[in-house]
């Protein structure tokens, strides 16, 4: 039985991080631009669950997207914003598991309604994340 399917469903209270690839994604202050928080064309917005992960092991999960993601494009870890899932919730959106082989806490934000209202919705999103650098 692989590490993913003994995961529980992701409840209200867990954070989420959506780790900052795109250095336009923060502010002067470090605070977070909605775009951030925008979903990619097939509306699942990828976030990492931070259940069960130390510090170390949800920064090198950050590592591996910001590599994943700078073989397409331009990037790099520059931090992370994390959120609760019952922020995102109150969104009247949908925080799913979505385990991959390399990231078994790996989830999506889905249920995106349309895009006027997406940008609103990542707008409150960035307002409630809290910044974390990369150490």
């Amino acid at each position: 039985m692989s590490e993913a399917a003994n995961l529980p469903p992701v409840s209200p209270d867990e954070r989420l991080a959506r780790f900052i690839t795109v250095n336009r994604w923060l502010r002067d202050d470090k605070s977070i631009r909605p775009e951030a928080f925008m979903p990619p064309r097939d509306l699942n917005l990828s976030v990492t669950r931070h259940l069960g992960l130390s510090e170390e092991a949800l920064w090198r999960h950050g590592q591996e997207v910001a590599d994943a993601v700078s073989k397409t494009r331009s990037a790099g870890l520059f931090g992370r914003a994390d959120v609760t899932a019952a922020e995102v919730i109150r969104q009247t959106l949908k925080v799913e598991a979505y385990p991959l082989p390399e990231n078994a806490n790996h989830a999506h934000i889905n249920g995106w309604p349309d895009k006027p209202a997406q940008k609103s919705i990542a707008q409150r999103l960035a307002e409630a994340a809290k910044y974390e650098p990369n150490p």
